[in-house]
């Protein structure tokens, strides 16, 4: 008897874990969605579309909540000790982080409200922020679905490029500043837009680290990437 209880309880754990796995990987592919939606939305002005990924931003808080509840219950019902203590409370820490990936989405729809000049977009647009916004992102959750450490620290290299077109969009709303001072409003609107595609970055990059941490016990948050230890070392791709 004690043994068919402990294998239940075993069971129950086991799906307990998988159930919020699969919590937090929908709410990821949800956030990539909004992501998505929103950046149609800015490139196309599709006021009907950037209303959507504003309507739909509760459902993620929503998960974010969720979430919270599964993994004090899951600590409470098993009391999980040192790898799967480290993945309730990693899943608890990336649920925080997909939030505020969904709050950035919606700041993004948001600026499609605005009146912008069409080539101050073509030159934002020029950076590539956005293409470099959302293969972050998708190596992050990538890192997530596999948890794989590869892709975990992929996802930390590739934000250097997502800070790069942050750079180099400044610099060119800076410029059409100076050169169109009575445009101040849409300017602010546009650095508005690339600094939530650059907090996505940042998101991502600590769902990277979280990972990292799950898999290895390894904290290397505010490390720059040549202090990595060894072993994750090895995992970054040469340059080309």
């Amino acid at each position: 008897m004690i043994l068919s209880q402990q294998s239940h309880l075993l069971r129950q754990y086991d799906q307990d874990i998988e159930e919020l796995k699969h919590l937090l990987i929908s709410m990821g592919d949800l956030v990539v969605d909004q992501i998505d939606d929103a950046s149609k939305a800015f490139k196309t002005n599709d006021i009907d579309l950037a209303q959507s990924v504003c309507d739909r931003d509760a459902a993620i808080n929503a998960l974010e909540v969720a979430i919270d509840r599964a993994c004090t219950l899951l600590i409470a019902k098993h009391q999980p000790r040192a790898s799967d203590l480290r993945l309730v409370f990693g899943i608890s820490k990336m649920a925080t982080d997909f939030e505020r990936m969904g709050d950035q989405a919606r700041s993004i729809a948001r600026v499609s409200h605005s009146d912008l000049p069409e080539d101050l977009i073509e030159q934002l647009s020029s950076t590539n922020i956005i293409e470099n916004s959302r293969k972050v992102v998708n190596l992050a959750l990538l890192a997530l679905k596999n948890l794989s450490e590869t892709a975990a620290v992929n996802t930390l290299r590739a934000d250097g490029d997502v800070d790069k077109s942050y750079a180099d969009g400044f610099k060119i709303l800076s410029k059409f500043l100076k050169d169109h001072p009575e445009h101040i409003e849409p300017a602010m609107s546009c650095l508005s837009l690339i600094h939530a595609y650059e907090r996505l970055g940042d998101h991502a990059t600590n769902i990277g680290e979280h990972i990292i941490f799950i898999l290895d016990g390894e904290d290397i948050r505010h490390l720059r990437l040549d202090a990595l230890p060894e072993n994750l070392q090895n995992l970054i791709p040469e340059e080309e």
